[in-house]
């Protein structure tokens, strides 16, 4: 096993950090804010799958302020863009939304550097033992992480499937970064598990944008859009239901 795999790993998430918040300082390019947000979500897994196999606690909670303030962004961009591709887009909306948008994303920049420092600061105190336990527990973290999955998922209820896509996110993150050999011990259907984010991505997108729209007052035009986002939202949600009990990982 390679030494230091999850030390490097790490240092490589936290330069990928670092550069996309340079980079949209520059360019306020969306998909920068998308990266950034993954590069966090990596770090937060591996400390994860480190406490676990480790028995030590590592803590992450230096990058919350970062994670936070680009989520706001995000969530905004994908509701524009959501909303944007309805066929009677609502442009009074969109409109308020993209001056939310703008006054968030210049208070992220004005942040850059605090941001970076954060970043820097992380990385210095980021560190884990040098190499991997053996294959077994490694193994049997994949085979609690599944059960515990799958466990959520027979609640069947919207929260517990947001927490499910949470769960098969942090566990595919995990597994993409261990050696291939390692990978093969324990055999995960990469393909079908890809195929069931992109479901519950698309599903957690219009669920978040109702949860948005419905915390903040709109006229009553507005109401009739976001019954459309519903009935939208339960046929994803019903789809979900129906594929995740015969596809559970």
């Amino acid at each position: 096993m390679e030494k230091n795999l999850l030390n490097n790993y790490v240092l490589d998430r936290l330069g990928s950090l670092e550069h996309n918040i340079t980079t949209y300082a520059k360019n306020k390019n969306p998909e920068c804010l998308h990266h950034l947000r993954v590069d966090i979500k990596k770090i937060k897994a591996v400390f994860s799958f480190a406490e676990n196999i480790y028995k030590e606690k590592y803590d992450t909670k230096k990058l919350k302020p970062l994670f936070r303030r680009a989520g706001e962004i995000r969530e905004l961009q994908i509701n524009i863009h959501l909303f944007s591709t309805d066929p009677h887009p609502l442009k009074r909306l969109i409109n308020q939304l993209r001056k939310k948008e703008n006054i968030l994303v210049e208070q992220f920049i004005k942040n850059g550097s605090r941001f970076e420092m954060i970043v820097n600061h992380f990385s210095r105190k980021a560190c884990f033992p040098e190499l991997l336990p053996g294959k077994k527990i490694i193994i049997e973290y994949f085979r609690k992480e599944k059960k515990k999955a799958n466990k959520i998922l027979r609640q069947k209820d919207r929260e517990s499937m947001h927490t499910y896509r949470k769960k098969i996110k942090r566990m595919m993150y995990i597994y993409n970064f261990l050696p291939e050999r390692m990978q093969k011990t324990i055999a995960l259907n990469h393909e079908e598990i890809s195929r069931m984010q992109n479901e519950l991505g698309n599903w957690h997108d219009t669920y978040s944008a109702i949860n948005y729209l419905s915390h903040v007052h709109f006229p009553v035009k507005l109401s009739k859009h976001i019954l459309k986002l519903k009935e939208k939202e339960e046929r994803q949600f019903n789809t979900l239901l129906m594929n995740m009990t015969n596809d559970r990982i």
